[in-house]
């Protein structure tokens, strides 16, 4: 399978967008993570993304602004069915109002350093220190 995801920047400001979890999730509930989504058979990378983002967050103005990471996991055990590949984006938003899906409890609007603060996975941590290190250009 193959996921995107994106690390959203509110109006350049330099804040990022976590959104919390559910506790009613099998996998990770009640973590902070930056949104994620699996793609659709047959839907482009960045059409996507840009529905997952919508159906997580409400968010229509997303714009796609570059690839911050290519990365690789299984989820659970290690079989084909559990893989998955994906690319995270640095996107930027003028929304500054979340509508929640019922996937996640809450969100807010970080800086980079206060979420990798609140994160526990290590790769949303580098997909944060790939926002830190390369979003000034």
């Amino acid at each position: 399978m193959v996921a995107a995801g994106a690390v959203i920047e509110l109006n350049s400001s330099g804040k990022i967008l976590l959104v919390r979890r559910s506790d009613k999730l099998d996998f990770h509930p009640s973590e902070w993570e930056i949104c994620y989504g699996r793609i659709d058979q047959f839907e482009g990378i960045e059409t996507g993304l840009r529905r997952e983002v919508f159906e997580e967050l409400g968010i229509k103005d997303l714009k796609i602004i570059k690839v911050l990471r290519v990365w690789h996991m299984f989820r659970g055990s290690i079989k084909a069915e559990n893989e998955l590949i994906g690319i995270t984006f640095y996107c930027k938003t003028k929304t500054p109002h979340i509508r929640l899906s019922e996937e996640h409890m809450e969100y807010q609007w970080f800086s980079p350093e206060e979420a990798l603060e609140m994160i526990a996975n290590e790769g949303i941590k580098e997909d944060i220190n790939r926002f830190i290190s390369g979003s000034k250009f």
